[in-house]
């Protein structure tokens, strides 16, 4: 809109509806208004009458009139706006606030929702409903919370319904190459093999493509693809973030796990239970490594205010839960009552308290060799001399000396599962090969030091406390028994505890005392020290423990859990400030779905009540939910589209009995997402070709009645994945640690956190198995719009920018891939390109497509280019074409 005013076009912004941009006003909500509500409304707020320079903030006309000086932003120009040059401070006459510059992370919040245009979605006329004016009868009359109603019949009569009311009429049907091409790389994330392709496009059987689906179904990598959709909606990392970008042990564990549940086709509805207390059903395959959902979130670096730290923490699992799960923006009821859905800020706090119930722990796994130990335990004489209890020292408090047992500590991996002696917890008691960790029990940090009497090698000593993690104490060389000492100063007056490693199957570690004390010093305090563990064994004993202990797996292997913490409720947050506390609220589910009266939970952080609550009175939403993410991630675009967001503010469904219809069927069919996404792929719908109709196009140009399947762009994952499989380089090895990403030249601006770069092409492997480090994300993923691991992301942006065209004609990766499928082509000039184009494009070239490739490969040896070089020309073009990046 040439020429028109600023000020005009934030009025007409203003105007539109709340839900006109529903991402919008989830920022404002989250991050704009608390801090305008914090640190602008005592002077500038709607209770005051007089605000200051006649600028008032707390109303969205105010904020879009400005002030006495005048308009106080530019929508989309940060820059030009005088709010922004204010919270600055770059002009001395102009700094609000008067007293203090505002923290970097609200100023660049504010900086960022002005660039979006500054989205208010305020009405000023609405009141602000608090819990007890919610009208809950006129609440669950919403449509995603209505029981669920599907209509009889199959679900095309429904979809075919709606485009003979319009006059219109489906698309014809796929050819079979374009067809396999779509599925394939829908339910695996690879092409289809020429084999695969000539077998379907001459198999007669009426029958043919159902068994197609079944085929791919069942392949090893349909988990693989439909993994990675899940790790999208619960900002799956393998790192911390932030500064240093600290890496998160065996996160890798947790993908694997969600590909194998994929592959077993695992109820959807016991996959959520796994994700959120699949600890407490250890029994459950892979249910230990699945609980580590809550912890996966971006984690602060030793954070400044460890409270502020510690509420963010649950505020981004809250957020997760609510959007992955449920579909609703839950997280914007942390400052305040939802402004538009039934979610007062005393529901908010009640999950809260969920969560604030559990902690991470790693956890080791294969611990399996109890009737091995039982043999050594029985062959061990006792070996260790009893110890001497520590003498009194002043100035130290004493927190543990093993001298009665464990003392509360706990251990996981078998380690640390014999009894002290003697004051003395022995990991190579039994065997050096064994491995474990010992927790304590929890207390509060009051002394500024904590000195721990470690002996051994390769031990370590961490410190956790809330929001906190230190780097922790190595015992880096063999040695006696001597003082680690923490400096617990970030972690003072929160609730903590410690955690022993002892992860090296060549040794064992000891450690006897733990003292709190103001003094950085250590204690002049004794104690016994690990001795020869078999001193007293005849050789045929000893001979006989060696041959006992060579069976003991080399490596335990341990993996990112939850497990649960002291049962705490805790107090809504006065604008979600963690410094002003209100009342507290007992733990429990939305009230919208199971009432204002729901018995309070039993023992335990209240997971399973959530959980018992979540798939009883509130099943239709999931299942909706559900239903959409499987419509969504087949045809580009779901019934309803804001994915995430089911709420007041997001999108209604486009065909809502077709929804309903496909809810219930997951439900019936026991929560099986195959069984849903079979009877899909099998309709007439989705065999649908991709040309539209130009009479269709014309009455329904965004496609929003399904008259033609949609051209997609090919996500980053299957885009690198098909360049390998293209190369013939493809690992299809599964599972196991991931590769480091390659990291360029030109990723050295900040070497904090930076990880050993990895081999350029990944090893070959797929790009689920590439490590997802959140400070180096690797570079073709964010150039195709991989999403960022910070929250739920059930819908990823499609751009189409210059970079993408630029990095498959530039990027050395593409490059190799181009000169590796082009060395392994042997055959005749004409039967290579007929070749390439089956393995890159599904189908045979035509005739035109033969000529030009005759008459390239030409031009490029008239350039003095051999024949190598020329064939490997050809095939970055061939790369580089729609058709490679498309699926129709």
């Amino acid at each position: 809109m040439p020429g028109m005013r600023p000020g005009l076009l934030f009025l007409l912004l203003a105007a539109l509806p709340a839900w006109a941009d529903p991402a919008g006003a989830e920022f404002f909500e989250k991050r704009v208004r608390p801090v305008l509500a914090t640190r602008c409304f005592a002077c500038h707020g709607p209770a005051v009458k007089e605000p200051r320079g006649g600028l008032r903030l707390g109303t969205k006309a105010g904020l879009a009139r400005g002030g006495d000086s005048g308009p106080a932003l530019v929508p989309g120009d940060p820059s030009a706006s005088r709010l922004i040059r204010a919270i600055r401070y770059g002009d001395p006459r102009l700094q609000m606030p008067p007293k203090a510059k505002l923290p970097d992370a609200e100023i660049a919040a504010l900086e960022e929702w002005i660039a979006l245009g500054a989205p208010d979605p305020r009405e000023d006329s609405q009141p602000q409903h608090s819990a007890r004016g919610i009208d809950w009868e006129r609440a669950r009359r919403h449509w995603a919370f209505r029981p669920l109603r599907p209509p009889a019949g199959a679900f095309e009569t429904h979809w075919l319904a709606k485009l003979t009311e319009k006059g219109l009429s489906p698309s014809a049907e796929a050819d079979r190459r374009t067809l396999l091409r779509r599925a394939t790389f829908a339910l695996t994330g690879l092409p289809p093999t020429p084999e695969e392709v000539d077998a379907f496009v001459g198999d007669p059987a009426p029958d043919a493509w159902e068994r197609v689906i079944d085929r791919l179904l069942a392949s090893p990598h349909y988990g693989e693809r439909w993994a990675r959709h899940w790790l999208d909606l619960v900002r799956f990392a393998e790192t911390d973030g932030h500064e240093f970008d600290v890496d998160k042990p065996n996160a890798w564990r947790y993908r694997d796990a969600v590909i194998r549940a994929f592959n077993r086709d695992t109820p959807y509805n016991r996959f959520v239970r796994l994700q959120l207390a699949g600890d407490l059903t250890p029994q459950e395959p892979d249910a230990l490594i699945l609980s580590a959902f809550p912890w996966l979130g971006e984690v602060i670096n030793t954070p400044v205010d460890s409270d502020q730290a510690l509420v963010d923490r649950v505020d981004n699992q809250i957020d997760v839960f609510g959007k992955a799960v449920l579909g609703l923006t839950v997280a914007c009821a942390r400052c305040h009552d939802h402004k538009f859905d039934p979610i007062p800020a005393s529901d908010y706090y009640a999950l809260a308290g969920i969560f604030r119930s559990v902690r991470p722990r790693q956890t080791a796994l294969n611990e399996g060799v109890g009737p091995i130990l039982a043999q050594i335990r029985h062959l061990d004489g006792g070996t260790a001399r009893p110890g001497t209890p520590p003498e009194g020292a002043p100035g130290y408090r004493s927190f543990t000396s093993f001298l009665n047992g464990k003392e509360g500590w706990k251990g996981t991996g078998l380690a640390f599962e014999s009894e002290p002696q003697g004051g003395l917890a022995d990991s190579a008691r039994l065997s050096a090969r064994l491995q474990g960790i010992l927790i304590s029990p929890q207390f509060r940090i009051r002394e500024r030091y904590i000195h721990v009497r470690m002996g051994g090698r390769g031990g370590r000593v961490r410190l956790f406390a809330d929001e906190y993690t230190s780097r922790g104490r190595t015992l880096e060389a063999p040695g006696a028994m001597r003082w680690m000492t923490i400096d617990a100063r970030m972690g003072q007056g929160n609730w903590a505890y410690l955690e022993i490693s002892d992860l090296n199957p060549q040794g064992g570690i000891a450690v006897d005392q733990v003292v709190f004390s103001d003094r950085k010093e250590p204690p002049p305090w004794s104690g016994p020290q690990p001795e020869e563990r078999w001193r007293l064994l005849s050789e045929a004993g000893l001979a006989q423990r060696r041959a006992l202990e060579a069976q003991i797996p080399a490596e335990t292997e341990f993996a990112l859990t939850t497990v649960e913490d002291e049962p705490r409720n805790v107090p809504v947050l006065i604008r979600g400030n963690p410094h002003n506390p209100g009342a507290i609220v007992p733990r429990r589910f939305l009230t919208v779905f199971s009432g204002v009266d729901q018995p309070p939970p039993g023992a335990g952080s209240g997971r399973r009540e959530l959980l018992e609550r979540l798939f009883d009175d509130a099943e239709p939403l999931v299942a909706r939910v559900a239903a959409n993410r499987v419509w969504h991630y087949l045809f580009g675009t779901g019934l309803v589209a804001s994915t995430d967001n089911f709420g007041v503010t997001g999108d209604r469904p486009s065909h809502p009995e077709l929804l309903d219809l496909l809810a219930t069927r997951l439900i019936a069919n026991g929560w099986s997402l195959k069984a849903l996404q079979r009877e899909i792929l099998r309709s007439r719908l989705y065999r649908m070709a991709s040309t539209a109709d130009p009479r269709a196009a014309e009455t329904d140009p965004r496609n929003a009645l399904l008259h033609h399947f949609p051209v997609r762009r090919l996500e980053a994952e299957a885009l690198r994945d098909n360049l390998l499989a293209v190369a013939g380089t493809l690992d299809r090895t599964q599972f196991g640690p991931s590769v480091p990403p390659y990291v360029s030249p030109f990723m050295d601006s900040d070497p904090r956190g930076k990880p050993v770069s990895g081999p350029l092409d990944g090893a070959n492997r797929r790009s689920i198995y590439l490590q997802v480090r959140r400070n180096f994300l690797t570079d073709m993923f964010l150039t195709f719009d991989y999403p960022q691991p910070i929250t739920t992301i059930g819908r990823r942006n499609m751009s189409t920018v210059s970079s993408q065209a630029l990095y498959f004609m530039n990027s050395g990766f593409v490059r190799l891939m181009a000169s590796r499928w082009a060395s392994r082509l042997t055959a005749e000039p004409e039967d290579r390109v007929r070749q390439m184009y089956e393995e890159a494009f599904g189908r045979p070239p035509e005739s035109d497509e033969q000529r030009e490739a005759a008459a390239f490969l030409g031009r490029m040896h008239a350039a003095g280019l051999d024949d190598p070089q020329a064939w490997t020309e050809y095939a970055h073009a061939l790369l580089n074409t729609a058709e490679f990046l498309y699926v129709r």
